[in-house]
């Protein structure tokens, strides 16, 4: 879905500043807002992060942003209103950079979008190709990704570049995508060999990108092939030549959502013809770690938050590596306290990447423990224990800490330190002789 420019009232770069809820799935009354990116993060994108626990609306969250626009799908929020006390459901607020406002929201149930935003910038589905867009919304899930699918040779593409773009199960089309690399491929070689390098490079530019960013992600090697003998597009990841089917489903998910993205901006006219990865847009993103090792989730927003410097990034996720990869970005904790969800108190919070993983694990999941169950059920006996002895508890007590404190430490060498580290501070405070 995308918002028309008009030469008598441009939007400019739109971004979402405020939703607000009532009665709808886990929330009572809600308002959450997003503020605008840090000063110093400039040439990056700004991005929103949605944590907490399952049941407490995060996915809602994106759903209800959507809702809020005019789309070419269903949406199911219909299923998530509380009978009749959400008449008035939601309410999402939209500015643009020269502080002109709009509000979008459900009329009496039917979700139906309205306000300005609607009536004056919704594009026409079949006007495309020739208007321009002043801005654009995708959404996309970790659960979809990329198939091998046959190409017959180069053809022109004429699915619509928006077609089922906010719908999270379906935005991703492999046929489209590969035919959409096959035929880049295809118009860079055309290019070169009649001499014109400014349209090759053009050509050439967001394949690039696309190869460039999944390398940093995966930190190996990768590249797109298009062979002829069948049509085909392959990738090459550090010179092995793969189909997709054949590739591991963290790196499917990755292409997928970042090659689909690029391929449906590239396809669409834009005002002032600016460039593919200066344009503005809204981007939602639910849970994309899914399928991914945490090496890679450490680097996939960086990575985004750096190739789309003028996108607004929506984002849920359940994942510590992901909220603590970036600095800038903020961080909305939801909670359910009282049987409704709402913003966890200091939220939202700046991300910041110096900040260890660990932090992010207490403060933002609420997971203070480092160790399986077992083992910090053992370790927490051994603290109990510990504070006993400290207390001025003697004889079995004693007896019972250094058992405990044997039990862990043949367990990892990483718990032996620690028992020992334990036992010298008891020793030292006590005037006490125990030792594993």
């Amino acid at each position: 879905m995308a918002l028309e420019a008009t030469h008598s009232e441009n939007m400019g770069n739109v971004r979402i500043t405020k939703l607000e809820v009532k009665e709808i799935g886990p929330f009572g009354d809600l308002v959450l807002q997003f503020p605008d990116k840090p000063s110093n993060m400039e040439g990056k994108a700004e991005i929103h992060i949605l944590t907490g626990e399952n049941g407490t609306g995060k996915t809602t969250v994106l759903e209800l942003l959507i809702g809020a626009l005019p789309s070419l799908v269903g949406n199911g929020l219909l299923n998530k209103l509380r009978s009749n006390r959400a008449k008035n459901g939601f309410k999402v607020t939209f500015i643009d950079n020269e502080s002109r406002m709009w509000i979008a929201s459900n009329d009496d149930n039917k979700l139906s979008p309205a306000g300005k935003i609607v009536q004056k910038y919704w594009k026409v589905y079949h006007s495309y190709q020739r208007l321009a867009f002043s801005t654009a919304f995708f959404a996309y899930s970790g659960y979809r990704r990329i198939a091998q699918v046959g190409i017959k040779g180069i053809q022109e593409l004429t699915e619509h570049p928006f077609e089922e773009t906010l719908n999270f199960q379906n935005s991703i089309k492999p046929g489209v995508l590969l035919q959409w690399i096959a035929n880049t491929i295809a118009a860079e070689a055309i290019a070169l060999s009649q001499q014109e390098p400014v349209e090759a490079e053009r050509r050439r530019s967001a394949i690039f990108s696309l190869e460039k960013t999944i390398g940093e992600i995966i930190d190996k090697k990768v590249k797109f092939r298009l062979e002829t003998k069948p049509y085909s597009v392959k990738i090459e990841v550090d010179e092995e030549r793969l189909d997709f089917n054949l590739l591991p489903d963290g790196l499917k998910s990755i292409i997928s959502w970042i090659a689909d993205l690029l391929m449906r901006m590239d396809r669409v006219k834009w005002e002032h013809d600016t460039p593919v990865f200066e344009r503005n847009f809204i981007l939602f993103l639910d849970e994309i770690e899914v399928h991914m090792h945490p090496a890679w989730q450490r680097k996939i927003l960086p990575a985004v938050q750096s190739l789309f410097p003028n996108a607004q990034i929506f984002i849920s996720t359940h994942s510590p590596f992901v909220v603590g990869s970036v600095d800038g970005a903020w961080i909305h904790k939801l909670v359910k306290p009282n049987g409704d969800s709402q913003l966890a108190e200091g939220y939202p919070l700046l991300s910041e990447d110096a900040k260890s993983f660990r932090y992010w694990l207490s403060e933002v999941f609420d997971i203070a423990s480092e160790y399986g169950m077992e083992a910090d059920k053992q370790l927490h006996h051994f603290y109990e224990l510990r504070n006993a002895v400290l207390k001025g508890a003697n004889g079995t007590t004693q007896l019972a800490l250094v058992q405990a404190g044997q039990g862990l430490a043949e367990q990892s060498h990483e718990l032996r330190q620690i028992i020992e580290m334990e036992l010298r501070q008891v020793n030292r405070r006590m005037a006490l002789d125990l030792s594993l």
